[in-house]
């Protein structure tokens, strides 16, 4: 073959671009690397609760405002810089029946859940607000133990950016063992709460069954 005479095979092959044309391809794909490096580390598409579950104090439970079920809440904690939204939340409580989960406001104690709002629910970074799960229980008798896990589905707050939402589930359980960690509030003094160690024993003794 003549040397001076192309060789087919270099059709196939695009000719070299600039210098300044690579480098400027390579400053584009490592900004975007960087970029979206930063934007999911940050939260921005992924939500990220580092720190959730039923802790900053003893669970509450009360009668629901109809008196015919019971209300629990657990905590949630949103210890990301974003703020998220909680789609919807299920509860696994062993031995009873959910009715209906709410996000209690800020302000909100479990006997005056007056405020409390229907999923899906914002929630602040740096915050905590506390899910009030009602529920009836299908027995009384239960064993003195952890007792219960919430899922949470969330979303973050981008407006415009996507997000990619997520289930959670609270690593903590609604109850953790040990009385401490569950307040009774009786509608009034018609039963000492403190004889109830355990949650559903304690849901039937605030609807007046027995145990």
């Amino acid at each position: 073959m003549n040397p001076t005479t192309p060789d087919p095979i270099d059709d196939l092959i695009p000719r070299g671009r600039p210098w300044w044309v690579r480098l400027s391809v390579a400053v584009v794909v490592v900004g975007l690397v960087g970029v979206s490096s930063f934007l999911w580390g940050q939260g921005y598409f992924r939500p990220s609760p580092d720190c959730c579950g039923s802790g900053g104090g003893s669970t509450m439970m009360a009668l629901s405002l109809d008196g015919k079920a019971v209300t629990v809440t657990a905590y949630l904690y949103n210890s990301s810089g974003r703020a998220l939204q909680v789609d919807s939340a299920t509860a696994d409580l062993p031995g009873a029946t959910v009715r209906d989960i709410r996000m209690l406001s800020a302000d909100d104690v479990l006997l005056e859940a007056t405020g409390a709002s229907t999923l899906p629910a914002d929630l602040a970074g740096h915050t905590g607000r506390r899910l009030a799960v009602t529920f009836t229980p299908d027995t009384c008798v239960d064993e003195a133990g952890s007792w219960g896990h919430i899922t949470v589905h969330l979303e973050v707050l981008n407006g415009w950016l996507p997000s990619v939402g997520r289930d959670y589930m609270l690593p903590d359980p609604v109850v953790e063992p040990g009385q401490s960690n569950l307040l009774v509030w009786p509608p009034d003094d018609s039963f000492d709460s403190t004889r109830f160690t355990t949650p559903l024993a304690a849901a039937c003794a605030l609807l007046g069954r027995g145990t």
